[in-house]
């Protein structure tokens, strides 16, 4: 890199003595500038960075001393050398005053000149190496920064599923390094909760948005101008973190925790329950959740709750309920697609084990579940239907929210059984012939982008109506319809021609190749050059 050095002096001989007299070759500098006085120097340092000044003392209207002053404070990473001819004390303690970085008398020994220029432009190199790196530092310390509440909550996590030591000497410092105001000693409070109900039908990623909206409505309402963090580890579970119990009391946390399930329930749309420890070191933190998280499973009698750890005696239930449901009769229901006889019948027993809630305990509610899963199952093998393309969302069997009350049991419990019912019910069933019309436009149009109200205006029905009617007679939708008769066509075409891909892409209605094979290995396992091998030598 080049620097630029500027020359001031009323003296246009002294001038070209320094800008001729001296060898340049060997040091770094690119552009030299020079001034006659004060304000044609400070015009140069408007237009150009000027890295090192060498101005002379004595000149009209402003002195070098002046300029030096005004340089300092316009200018302040430039190097300024001061020259005079008057070897005068009172210049060199203003220069060193104004922190000049050297003061040289006239005339000047030009190998002395360039050793001083040598050590001012090696001050700004120097300088400028500084402020580099501290530019480098603040842009990750900022993006470490923001990335603080995340790392914190995975230590947090750590804790909590045994992959961080909780001696204070190892666990200490990393709640210091992540801005965590407690240590391994502090007692803290810890809100376990639960999430009992979606009170809407969610997709997977649309029920991982709104936990996050329920993480942060936590932060917001709960921790309101306290020290904390809502912390959601991988498995689910979501704790409140109060780091300072002593500023907040009982009927204070209590109520806000209210407030909370209030607000969540009327903005969130779902129903939950906020079990509170009892305050605890953070070392104690994986006991307490696992404490906590009892307390969650054994309270199955009501639901949108404020319990405290204390008070766990309380939901201790008896294992003394014999009332389990009549799977038999509701196989012989789901098995015939009789859905208004088996959802009845659901609704009447969980009405009666809601009823009678106090002998039913979390070991009771686990085999219901299990027993309806199984049924389910057992059900759709009989009739050799394929389980999958019933529930084609992910974890329909995994329990989730249907183990944490009665009320989400029965709610999963009436749509698997709705769901089931229906599939069932419309499985092998011949589709209507505005239907079959529909199908039979597709299959004749696979090369053009078919929409919706296309379709619609082809068989006279609202393209609303048209989907809910497709989906409701072929268990799929009008785009997964033609996606799967696109694929199969083209599966067709690999085995037996030996058009380009691409070609056949286009001719089953996809410009975009990428998209194309994306969508036939999503379908098939394979890319369609290998399923190509599959059928064809390829030379």
């Amino acid at each position: 890199m080049g620097y630029h050095l500027l020359i001031v002096d009323d003296e246009d001989i002294a001038i070209r003595g320094i800008v001729h007299g001296m060898d340049w070759s060997d040091m770094p500098i690119a552009n030299i500038y020079t001034a006659s006085d004060a304000e044609e120097a400070q015009e140069l340092f408007n237009e150009h960075t000027i890295h090192v000044l060498l101005s002379d003392i004595d000149m009209p209207n402003q002195t070098g001393i002046e300029l030096l002053s005004w340089v300092n404070y316009n200018s302040p990473l430039t190097k300024t050398i001061l020259l005079t001819g008057h070897a005068d004390f009172k210049y060199a303690q203003q220069a060193l005053q104004l922190e000049g970085f050297d003061y040289l008398l006239k005339p000047v020994d030009h190998v002395h000149l360039k050793k001083v220029l040598m050590q001012a432009l090696d001050k700004v190199r120097l300088q400028e190496e500084h402020d580099s790196f501290h530019k480098t530092y603040e842009h990750y310390f900022q993006q470490w920064h923001k990335q603080l509440p995340v790392m914190a909550e995975r230590l947090w996590e750590d804790i909590i599923h045994w992959r961080q030591s909780v001696a204070p000497q190892q666990l200490n410092p990393q709640l210091q390094l992540y801005g965590i105001p407690v240590q391994a000693d502090t007692p803290i409070v810890i809100v376990l909760i639960s999430i009992e109900q979606w009170q809407e039908e969610w997709t997977a990623r649309d029920e991982e948005i709104m936990a996050y909206g329920v993480k942060n409505a936590a932060e917001e309402v709960i921790l309101k101008g306290l020290f904390g963090q809502a912390v959601q580890d991988a498995s689910g579970a979501l704790l409140v973190l109060l780091y300072e119990p002593g500023k907040v009391d009982k009927a204070e946390l209590d109520s806000r925790c209210r407030s909370y399930i209030e607000q969540c329930g009327a903005y969130l749309h779902c129903r939950l329950s906020c079990y509170i420890s009892a305050p605890a070191a953070v070392a104690e933190l994986r006991n307490v959740v696992g404490q906590l998280t009892e307390l969650e499973k054994s309270n199955l009698n009501e639901t949108a709750v404020v319990v405290h750890e204390r008070e766990r005696g309380e939901l201790k239930l008896r294992s003394s309920s014999n009332l389990y449901p009549p799977l038999e009769e509701w196989a012989v229901l789901l098995e015939s697609g009789k859905k208004t006889e088996l959802i009845r019948s659901a609704n009447v027993f969980f009405d009666q084990l809601i009823e009678g809630q106090k002998g039913v305990d979390y070991v009771h509610i686990v085999s219901i579940y299990f027993g309806i899963v199984h049924t389910v199952l057992q059900t759709f093998q009989r009739k050799s239907l394929d389980v999958e393309a019933a529930f084609p969302q992910q974890g329909w069997e995994e329990g989730g929210q249907a183990l944490k009350s009665l009320f989400g049991l029965k709610g999963w419990t009436l749509q698997v059984c709705a769901q089931a019912v229906e599939y069932i019910r419309l499985n092998g069933k011949d589709v209507s012939r505005v239907i079959r019309k529909a199908q039979q436009y597709i299959e004749e149009h696979f090369e053009d982008e078919i929409s919706r109200e296309e379709l619609a205006d082809y068989v006279y029905l609202n393209p609303a109506y048209l989907s809910r009617l497709f989906r409701k007679e072929t268990g799929q939708s009008i785009t997964d319809y033609a996606t799967e008769r696109r694929i199969a066509k083209a599966k067709h075409l690999l085995e037996q021609s030996n058009d380009r891909i691409s070609d056949i892409a286009v001719s089953v209605g996809y410009s975009n190749f990428s998209h194309f094979s994306k969508l036939f290995k999503k379908a098939t396992g394979v890319t369609p050059q290998e399923y190509r091998r599959m059928f064809q030598q390829v030379d």
